[in-house]
């Protein structure tokens, strides 16, 4: 990103002093917009989605006609318009998301399934595990302070006018395996009524929102912003539930 697209905001207490990646799993309804907007911020996604891009993905997802027409991989079109809107490198991993792929210590989950959103948790568990061996006392010193950094798993799930954001840290992981659950418990809906261009944009909106102040607590070593567990928005009635 050039100074030209954070001069705006380049001295915000979340904005990255150095190169920044985060994991964002999934390239579609959430991922298209939140991979955009991270990009805006001034941070570097490593995104991961196998799908090709097709038509019916334009109600809601962020891409073109143009690409939808060509089918080109999903991660390909979105790696074209975060150079163009951010001026950004994004990293694009054109494969399935599994519990053996790379997690990091900023991870975004945006799958359209459980199973998906299930391995990207275990991958990152797996990471905290690690890094708290690391920031152990004996090797305090031995690696970069934003190392000692809280990790943040925010995990956005969506319908066409409802969405929820859990925002987990290594303190929360267990209420969080409690929000688990099975494919085949998740009621699927009308095929033309699961996805809004509004609501994608809005929960990535807030996705991001969220991170930044995780970001923020972590360069001031304090939580001085809120990042709530768990936060719900239901559009028709608007309606806000957060703990």
């Amino acid at each position: 990103m050039k100074e030209i697209h954070s001069s705006r905001f380049k001295d915000a207490p979340w904005f990255p002093k150095e190169e920044t990646n985060v994991v964002i799993g999934g390239a579609g309804g959430i991922g298209s917009w939140l991979s955009l907007l991270i990009s805006r911020a001034g941070f570097f996604p490593i995104v991961y989605d196998f799908d090709i891009l097709e038509e019916h993905n334009l109600a809601g997802q962020l891409y073109t006609k143009l690409d939808a027409e060509a089918m080109v991989p999903k991660v390909d079109a979105l790696k074209g318009l975060c150079k163009h809107f951010a001026d950004t490198d994004i990293t694009v991993m054109n494969e399935k998301y599994t519990a053996d792929s790379m997690s990091h210590h900023y991870v975004f989950s945006a799958f359209d399934n459980m199973q998906a959103r299930k391995d990207m948790f275990s991958a990152w568990c797996e990471y905290v595990k690690e890094w708290k061996k690391q920031t152990s006392s004996e090797l305090q010193g031995a690696v970069e302070e934003s190392f000692f950094h809280t990790p943040i798993f925010i995990d956005g799930r969506l319908t066409a006018e409802q969405m929820q954001i859990f925002c987990v840290t290594p303190d929360k992981i267990d209420a969080y395996k409690e929000h688990l659950f099975d494919d085949s418990e998740v009621e699927d809906a009308p095929c033309t009524m699961k996805q809004t261009s509004h609501s994608a944009a809005m929960i990535a909106s807030h996705m991001t929102g969220f991170f930044s102040n995780h970001m923020t607590n972590n360069a001031e070593q304090d939580s001085v912003r809120s990042v709530p567990f768990f936060w719900e928005y239901f559009i028709p009635i608007n309606y806000i539930n957060e703990e």
